[in-house]
């Protein structure tokens, strides 16, 4: 056998140990395996991260919670943390996660709390320099800022007819999580409310298994009792919500408004109720009564977003 097959013969029979012999380039340098894992490590524990926020922002919004979630976008130099990196800014100031930590996120805290007022989306530079922050780093990062709040949910007290119309076109524009609340079996039917996202069987007092109202909250009040009209309105008009609206003639309406502020509700909160109740667009048939109130909603709604307010709004009146 030739010398030359000979030599080739006897440094293949001998296995290579690619981990000790292969990776090693400089005696003091990472092993290229080891390195590999090493980065493969940070992206799942980056995805990990990642599906962990997600999964609590979603947690948050089940619960009709606000927060602003503050997103590292860009770094130039050196920085805490890398694009990608969040923390999750309640209104009271606490915090989930981190973005670095340091004077760095306490600022990045507070003008969180700037954007949540605010209800946009914001961009903001640092520069993590000793004169701006107090820091050495010498970096600039770049960070976004994204409000969430709930769904607005329309809370129907009423089940009857102007409720099933207005469960059925206010759940065909998706523009609300429609519940309806009523104390009659029959009408708490979720085959009468096909298109509401929830139907609520409750006692005659409206109090159980009813969802608590947020600032994201429109009420309507279209039960079929006065008095029980009259004790929802009581009831709720101190409370938080974006809207409150109550059906009846302009006689009931000026009566109830009148018990009411006997009864020690003041005039200040009172003029946060829509009553009558809709837009004066004609018509008493249950789906024409349904549309005027919905257009109601959805004029109140526009006015709000439009002006970035978080304040419950009195539009109109019918008078």
């Amino acid at each position: 056998m030739p010398r030359a097959a000979k030599f080739a013969l006897r440094k293949r029979s001998k296995p290579i140990n690619w981990i000790s012999k292969g990776c090693h380039r400089k005696k003091s340098g990472p092993c290229w395996l080891q390195s590999t894992i090493r980065h493969l490590s940070k992206l799942f524990s980056m995805r990990r991260d990642a599906e962990t926020i997600h999964n609590r922002i979603a947690e948050l919004l089940r619960e009709r919670e606000r927060f602003v979630v503050a997103t590292i976008s860009e770094v130039k130099g050196s920085c805490p943390q890398k694009p990608g990196a969040r923390v999750l800014i309640h209104p009271n100031g606490s915090f989930e996660f981190t973005i670095g930590g340091g004077t760095f996120e306490a600022e990045v805290i507070r003008d969180g709390l700037a954007a949540l007022a605010h209800g946009s989306i914001i961009h903001r530079e640092y520069r993590l320099t000793k004169s701006d922050l107090g820091m050495y780093c010498q970096g600039l990062v770049k960070v976004m800022f994204e409000c969430f709040k709930p769904r607005p949910q329309l809370l129907i007290f009423g089940g009857g007819h102007v409720g099933q119309a207005l469960s059925k076109i206010a759940g065909a524009t998706d523009l609300f999580s429609v519940v309806v609340v009523d104390d009659r079996k029959e009408f708490a039917d979720p085959a009468k409310h096909s298109a509401a996202d929830q139907v609520i069987f409750t006692d005659r007092t409206y109090t159980k298994n009813v969802p608590a109202t947020d600032r994201e909250t429109w009420i309507v009040i279209v039960t079929r009792c006065h008095a029980t009209d009259k004790m929802l309105a009581a009831r709720y008009l101190a409370k938080s919500y974006a809207y409150i609206g109550l059906i009846g003639s302009k006689a009931k309406v000026r009566q109830l408004r009148h018990e009411l502020l006997e009864e020690g509700i003041t005039a200040p909160l009172l003029e946060k109720l829509h009553a009558p109740i809709g837009l004066a667009i004609g018509g008493k048939d249950p789906a024409e009564v349904a549309v005027s109130i919905l257009a109601e909603l959805i004029q109140v709604k526009n006015q709000q977003s439009s002006t970035g307010e978080w304040t419950q709004w009195k539009v109109s009146e019918q008078s």
